[in-house]
């Protein structure tokens, strides 16, 4: 039973790699934040509809960030596409988004009557509510730099580690569909200028996350560029 043992090198990258991805991932996840978002865009929807809707976009993260720790470079080499146009390109719908919410009129109320166009609202389940919204451009360039510290000379050392981030993935998905799932209460207890204060404070954050990383992607792109915003 011998060769079963796990190195101990392998076990400490497996321990390390579930808190490391988790919070490297959270604050970009913003799932307080990012919840009164999806209710200013799923306004109408019943409150079933919401905890399917929840629970589909938890799963699409996890899904999608899984993906994209076990293959995204592959995929990105695949195509010729660099992380720094991903940036770019990922950072300006982000950006965008967050300047649409921003000047969105203040009209926000709660209102549990299903909406004739439900079928829409489920279809934006991965595009815009998973992706970009909630796991965006910066979440997957951050698992791809997960994904990339994962890799180790010892296979055994690389699977362990790469099995963590996925722990760690999974429990940043479960704090999206908690802090979705209950984001209706959440409303009710902040009131409507609280949520009006928190909707406007959270695109302003997405507006500057989104800047942030297209100047990230700048540099690159431009690596000798010295200007810092």
């Amino acid at each position: 039973m011998e060769g079963l043992t796990i190195p101990n090198t392998a076990l400490f990258a497996f321990i390390q790699a579930i808190p490391f991805s988790f919070a490297a991932l959270f604050p970009l996840l913003n799932p307080l934040g990012s919840a009164v978002i999806f209710l200013s865009l799923t306004q109408g929807v019943s409150q079933a509809g919401l905890n399917s809707l929840s629970a589909k976009i938890g799963v699409n993260t996890f899904v999608l960030l899984v993906v994209v720790l076990l293959t995204g470079s592959w995929i990105l080499r695949f195509f010729g596409i660099s992380i720094p146009m991903v940036q770019i390109g990922g950072g300006l719908v982000v950006a965008y988004i967050g300047w649409t919410m921003l000047n969105q009129p203040a009209s926000y109320h709660k209102n549990d009557a299903v909406p004739d166009n439900n079928k829409d609202i489920k279809d934006m389940a991965f595009f815009p509510l998973t992706m970009p919204i909630t796991a965006g451009p910066g979440c997957i360039a951050v698992t791809l730099t997960i994904g990339a510290h994962q890799m180790q000379p010892a296979l055994s050392t690389t699977a362990l580690g790469e099995l963590g981030a996925i722990i760690g993935i999974a429990l940043g998905a479960i704090s999206v569909f908690v802090c979705y799932r209950y984001a209706n209460y959440l409303i009710e207890k902040l009131g409507a200028s609280g949520t009006q204060v928190i909707m406007r404070l959270s695109a302003f954050i997405n507006l500057c996350i989104g800047l942030t990383i297209i100047w990230h992607g700048v540099e690159g792109l431009f690596p000798n560029l010295s200007v810092t915003p």
